[in-house]
């Protein structure tokens, strides 16, 4: 199937999806790696467990190369769920490698048509983007069923059992479009106390630098900017940063907020550049704040933030907090 027209320019304001309600039906649908039906099925009994109906994608349990099925498997059960009308949301899974194969090949104006909640963090960046520049939609960078929901693990360690109850305790009130508070969170900086707004893009930098240059990178303009990472070397993120600033993407934001990098730890013997260095060198190199401590990534406590949508920055001494 052809994409729609392809834009590089999106307008400064975006369609919200329509909210989710109780008892909604969500869609579970694997649009990269590949995941066991155990891990499918755990997902799907949490999630029905809180009180929602769940369809799961006929592929989402098959196996090609790395992937969850073909990328005309992959392509028909996204494009399966999109078209009926019995699903209000679409979760994916798990993240991995594999979205970044079809997004040429989506149907960009259904996917604008549907309204549809969209909710995914890592690889589902790819899709967070290109919703923005070829949909004009805001979206969902949050928990995927199987990543966040499968509760199978031991939920007996308080800080686990904590963290379960904060990712959630976000969730539900993001994808139905209530207003949502976060924060304060603890960030040591050395900024003024000040409010700033715009819309909140940005997730995995991995994935960010990936689209720099596509048509499925939005032109966002005043903007919060998060940036999360996992398993990647310090310097070579602090290398990413400086793509997003040779391409000046960085010097149209209002402020960069740092979420989590889950085992970024310098290996080099020669020298050990560590994520505080690269937060020196942001700070050195951005003439707006760089904020650090934003619960979200590849871990358990994490927000669900809309992706596009107006937010509210409050920064004060040694804190910040969020209103989406």
């Amino acid at each position: 199937m052809n994409s729609a027209k392809l834009s590089t320019t999106c307008p400064s304001r975006f369609l919200s999806p329509k909210p989710l309600k109780p008892g909604a039906t969500i869609g579970l649908f694997s649009p990269a790696g590949a995941l066991s039906y155990e891990r499918v099925q755990a997902g799907v009994a949490t999630l029905e467990s809180l009180g929602y109906r769940v369809i799961i994608a006929p592929e989402i349990c098959n196996e090609w190369r790395y992937f969850a099925g073909t990328d005309d498997e992959r392509l028909v059960s996204f494009h399966g769920m999109l078209a009926d009308p019995a699903i209000d949301a679409m979760m994916m899974s798990r993240g991995g490698y594999g979205f970044s194969r079809l997004l040429h090949r989506i149907d960009w104006q259904a996917v604008a048509t549907s309204r549809k909640i969209f909710c995914g963090f890592s690889d589902f960046t790819v899709f967070n983007l290109a919703a923005l520049a070829q949909a004009n939609l805001i979206t969902y960078a949050g928990p995927g069923s199987s990543t966040d929901f499968d509760w199978r693990r031991d939920v007996s360690s308080p800080q686990i059992a904590e963290d379960h109850a904060f990712m959630s305790d976000f969730c539900w009130p993001a994808l139905q479009g209530k207003s949502v508070q976060a924060g304060p969170f603890v960030c040591e900086h050395a900024y003024a106390a000040q409010t700033l707004s715009g819309p909140i893009w940005g997730s995995n930098i991995s994935l960010l630098t990936h689209l720099v240059g596509t048509p499925y990178m939005p032109n966002i303009e005043g903007g919060i900017l998060f940036i999360e990472e996992i398993d990647e070397e310090p310097y070579a993120i602090e290398r990413q940063f400086y793509q997003l600033f040779h391409a000046g993407i960085l010097q149209k934001q209002k402020a960069l907020i740092l979420a989590d990098f889950t085992d970024c730890q310098p290996t080099s013997g020669r020298f050990a550049y560590s994520m505080a260095h690269v937060i020196d060198t942001l700070r050195e190199l951005l003439p707006y704040p760089v904020l650090t401590g934003l619960p979200f990534g590849h871990v358990a406590k994490k927000l669900t933030i809309p992706y596009g949508g107006q937010t509210e920055l409050v920064i004060e001494a040694a804190q910040f907090s969020l209103s989406f």
